[in-house]
């Protein structure tokens, strides 16, 4: 048992040092980054539907009718956003981002429309997009790494932090409100927090194709000049059996 243990923890111990050296890795990074400040903007917009909702002259039941649709356009957003990536031939990463943006510009929309329907279908268009980028966290993840050992690693850190950080995004929004008095702040930071976190995901997309594109020119280069080499080789071997032929 003692030896079992042993092993488990020595196992355990080599997966951890593998999990946090993902942290000196710059796609890594960017998805860090892109997770904090979504995690902490993206339901900024959604801590005060149900009194934007009465403001609009709604009731107890309306307001709570727009969560139901917002839950439905979340599940149909998943897998409408990765048949449109499948279609368009767009990178998880890139996708994502673009989906981000998306939700940046339905917060705003949030905030400057002045009726209940309006409100409605701004929810149900920020939930849809939320659904597609939180369904392509998991490709946008592997994409940034690559390797499916350390995707796995970082997925399950990219969870853990998401975990931390969205309890701070609702406490800052009831703050926000509290010292202006209005829904203009939470609205507008939540909105602008999303699109920076898409800038980023959209950068950390263009930093791994570019460094794809580096990898795959090096080794080109490696594999022409090995070619090079076994053909130089068997030049000069064969060269040197003629010329000991021609002596004999």
């Amino acid at each position: 048992q003692d030896f079992h243990f042993q092993q488990w923890f020595r196992e355990n111990t080599r997966s951890l040092r593998r999990g946090f050296a993902l942290y000196k890795e710059t796609p890594f990074q960017f998805c860090l980054a892109f997770l904090v400040v979504y995690s902490i903007g993206a339901y900024l917009p959604l801590v005060f539907l149900a009194e934007r909702a009465k403001e609009f002259g709604a009731d107890e039941s309306d307001a709570n009718r727009q969560l139901a649709a917002a839950g439905g356009a979340l599940s149909i957003g998943a897998f409408a956003m990765l048949a449109v990536g499948d279609r368009l031939q767009l990178t998880p990463m890139l996708l994502q981002g673009l989906g981000l943006i998306a939700m940046g510009f339905c917060a705003v929309v949030m905030l400057i429309i002045n009726n209940y329907a309006g409100l409605l279908s701004s929810i149900i268009l920020f939930s849809f997009f939320s659904g597609g980028t939180l369904f392509l966290s998991g490709p946008s993840v592997e994409q940034a790494l690559k390797s499916p050992e350390k995707s796995a690693h970082g997925l399950g850190h990219c969870q853990f932090w998401d975990s931390i950080f969205v309890f701070i995004g609702p406490p800052i929004a009831g703050f926000l409100y509290d010292v202006t008095g209005s829904y203009t702040a939470p609205y507008l930071i939540g909105g602008l927090s999303l699109v920076i976190s898409g800038a980023l995901v959209i950068a950390g997309d263009r930093s791994v194709k570019r460094r794809r594109r580096l990898s795959s020119s090096s080794s080109f280069a490696k594999e022409r000049n090995n070619t090079f080499g076994s053909i130089m080789a068997q030049y000069m071997y064969n060269a040197r059996n003629l010329s000991i032929e021609s002596s004999l």
